[in-house]
């Protein structure tokens, strides 16, 4: 992924186009709710699935990643 493809999926409204970029291992909350975290653990065509910290596994569309944020990677 580009430095500028990750900008653009980082701490906004993610569209489809950029859940699509997502990968397995990726780090997501649900808006902005930094206590409110999951790991990316699956991509399709379709959407990705979310195992969430504090609850369920989810599928979400690509389409409907709109209240999820990706976070960003601490670099250390």
């Amino acid at each position: 992924m580009l430095l500028g493809q990750m900008e653009a999926v980082t701490g906004k409204q993610m569209t489809g186009d950029q859940s699509r970029l997502l990968k397995v291992g990726d780090r997501v909350c649900w808006r902005n709710d930094q206590a409110d975290r999951g790991t990316v653990t699956e991509t399709n065509w379709a959407g990705v699935t979310i195992k969430w910290d504090n609850r369920s596994q989810q599928t979400i569309l690509h389409n409907d990643m709109g209240s999820v944020e990706r976070v960003p990677t601490n670099l250390i």
